[in-house]
């Protein structure tokens, strides 16, 4: 029996499967080489942006350390305002708290390239604010030593210790910059501030003229003695023909001088402290008054009742404006207290010439356009109080407001203080500047020729307790 032969199989097809099989080794070795290759360039882009991000937050770290030393008036915690409301976080003045702007000139995120594609932001905290730590509880012990303080967050609760990252307590803050890059790359690092507090007592000053604003010299005035100064509160302009100020001239502002002519013996410029000054309020002076003059006409003693008779016969009502008037050239001695305005457009003095012995305290504006000759009344007046306005004071005539052989006076005014006249003066005016509810004067201005002479015979005023903040920078911290 002869056996058949079992057919052989073609291997034709099998080259095709080990090509294919080759194709699909290759295709995902190239498909791993070219997703490393991108996962390589990603990683390498990646460390591009963060060192670049983090260059800018060094950068704003660096720059601000740069300002911040030089930084010697402001708490920076508490902002350029300097307030801070512990009770109501949202309160206004807390939005600048911690925020160094003023010392970059301008808002951020600041650009550090051409083409602001790298920025940062910079920021001071108290060391236990709680955004520095993304949520994380400090501890008793951790709050103890940043000066954390007892409390009680609701009535009723024990009291534990809690955060106060509006105030300072143990001279260490945190100054940190978070850098921005590419694809919103952040980086964010740190540095400590530990701040060293020096307390400046305030200093008295006791100035000629006084003004808790602005003011401009605009006549040809002439400021002597040992106290023959002017400052403002406010910024000063001296612009007249000629003025000579045998003391200083300065303005807590600034102070800008157009007049080819003016002289100062003293200090001169602006940025200086503000003078504190009293609240001027006629109500004050009310309990020196010998007279009072009323809003309906009617002229009494001090009780308010009593008639003064022919005491007061110089003055005169004029019921349209709500102003008492003296014209001629006599007038009473005595305080009087006036409810309303005043005008003096005579020339009234004491007998044989002398001064007058008289003090105005007014409800309303002063106005004097006359020749008078005057003193403060010396019956019951330690302060050496000659006027006193709640509204403005205009200075017209050429008399002396102060005759210089009996007293040094003073002169206070609410509102705005304007003077044209050939004046004399012996003491000081005070001008609060307030707003203008009479608007009789609607600026500060002190022109004519006034001659103004002050001995510095009254109390002085201060300029407030300041502190002196030095910062040193130190250490990084790297979130």
């Amino acid at each position: 029996m002869i056996t058949p032969i079992a057919p052989v199989r073609s291997e034709r097809g099998i080259a095709l499967i080990v090509v294919l099989l080759l194709m699909a080794v290759l295709s995902g070795l190239a498909t791993g080489f070219s997703m490393n290759g991108m996962v390589e360039a990603t990683m390498s882009r990646n460390e591009l942006y963060y060192a670049g991000a983090r260059a800018a937050a060094e950068a704003g770290i660096n720059r601000v350390t740069a300002a911040i030393r030089l930084e010697h008036d402001v708490n920076v915690l508490s902002g350029v305002d300097t307030l801070v409301d512990e009770a109501n976080p949202g309160a206004p003045v807390n939005a600048d708290n911690g925020d160094v702007e003023f010392l970059l000139d301008g808002a951020g995120p600041y650009p550090l390239d051409a083409d602001a594609q790298y920025s940062y932001t910079i920021e001071v905290f108290d060391d236990d604010d709680p955004a520095l730590y993304n949520g994380t509880i400090l501890s008793p012990a951790q709050l103890a030593a940043m000066g954390g303080g007892p409390v009680a967050l609701n009535e009723g609760d024990p009291v534990t210790l809690q955060p106060d990252p509006f105030t300072d307590h143990n001279k260490r803050l945190i100054l940190r910059a978070t850098g921005f890059g590419p694809s919103n790359t952040t980086v964010t690092v740190s540095r400590l501030l530990l701040t060293t507090i020096d307390p400046i007592p305030g200093t008295t000053l006791n100035p000629a003229i006084l003004v808790d604003g602005d003011v401009e010299v605009v006549g040809n005035i002439e400021l002597t003695g040992p106290f023959g100064s002017i400052h403002a509160n406010g910024d000063m302009v001296i612009s007249g023909n000629s003025a000579t100020v045998q003391g200083d001239a300065t303005a807590s502002g600034e102070l800008t001088i157009t007049s080819n002519n003016f002289e100062a013996e003293g200090e001169m410029g602006g940025g200086y402290p503000n003078i504190l000054l009293p609240e001027i309020t006629a109500s004050t002076y009310f309990g020196i008054r010998d007279y009072v003059l009323h809003d309906n006409g009617t002229k009494t003693l001090a009780d308010g009742v009593t008639a003064c008779g022919a005491t007061c016969n110089d003055w005169t009502w004029n019921a349209g404006t709500g102003t008492w008037v003296i014209s001629g050239n006599t007038a009473p001695q005595g305080t009087f207290y006036v409810e309303g305005k005043v005008s003096i457009s005579g020339s009234p003095k004491g007998p044989g010439n002398s001064a007058l012995r008289t003090t105005i305290i007014a409800e309303g504006s002063i106005s004097i356009t006359g020749s008078p000759k005057f003193a403060p009344d010396n019956t019951n007046n330690p302060e050496g109080i000659q006027f006193v306005t709640n509204g403005d004071l205009h200075i017209g005539g050429s008399g002396v407001m102060v005759d210089p052989t009996i007293a040094e006076g003073q002169i206070f005014v609410r509102e705005q203080i304007h003077t044209q006249g050939t004046f004399d003066f012996n003491g000081r005016i005070i001008v609060q500047d307030d707003a203008n509810d009479f608007n009789d004067v609607t600026s500060n201005s002190i022109g004519g020729s006034p001659s103004i002479d002050y001995n510095g015979t009254l109390p002085g005023y201060t300029t407030p307790d300041t502190l002196t903040y030095t910062y040193n920078v130190t250490g990084w911290i790297e979130q």
